[in-house]
């Protein structure tokens, strides 16, 4: 496959976006979780996500995990933050399930595609004890690039009365030959 220079450009500018988007999310929970987590919690042992693509089960362990008063958080420096990476090929599905500990909680999946338009973030907000797995779907259209699940804490944002996100598990799902998406090819 041939990619000529606008598509390389195109392409280095839309892989700045997901790394920026990273360093983003990572740099706003470390601002909320400055201490070092204990790992006294029992719930914080066990959340986890499992990822199956094709005949691959993925697990993912949580990116940064805190108590439920954002106190003590694992790993405690921003710098030792990595998120796995779980490569989704375009028109493959990936079955996400989250662990018990994660579902017995309301908990929020936010999915990250890359579309002709550019990056298009969705956040689905799930009930405490109502969801387990769930099917995401990568396509030439809408390519998927990030998953993350996000577990509240007993913290909120007065100001906009939202709960804030005492940790996530996020996995980097980007196709490991990743083409820029053409809209003339609809």
């Amino acid at each position: 496959m041939y990619v000529n220079s606008a598509e390389k450009k195109t392409l280095a500018i839309i892989a700045a976006v997901i790394l920026a988007f990273v360093v983003i999310v990572g740099g706003a929970v470390a601002l909320l979780t400055k201490d070092t987590w204990s790992g006294d919690a029992a719930d914080d042992d066990h959340a986890y996500l499992q990822l199956a693509v094709g005949d691959q089960l993925v697990r993912v362990e949580p990116t940064r995990m805190c108590d439920v008063l954002l106190k003590n958080c694992e790993p405690a420096n921003v710098s030792d933050i990595t998120v796995q990476r779980v490569p989704v090929p375009v028109g493959e599905s990936v079955m996400l399930s989250v662990s018990e500990d994660i579902a017995k909680w309301p908990w929020n999946l936010v999915i990250q595609y890359l579309t002709p338009q550019g990056l298009d973030g969705t956040s689905v907000p799930m009930r405490s004890n109502s969801t387990y797995t769930t099917v995401l779907h990568s396509t030439r259209d809408r390519i998927l690039v990030n998953i993350e699940v996000q577990v509240p804490s007993a913290i909120s944002d007065a100001a906009n009365n939202n709960v804030i996100a005492r940790g996530y598990l996020a996995a980097d799902t980007t196709p490991d030959d990743l083409e820029v998406p053409n809209p003339d090819l609809r």
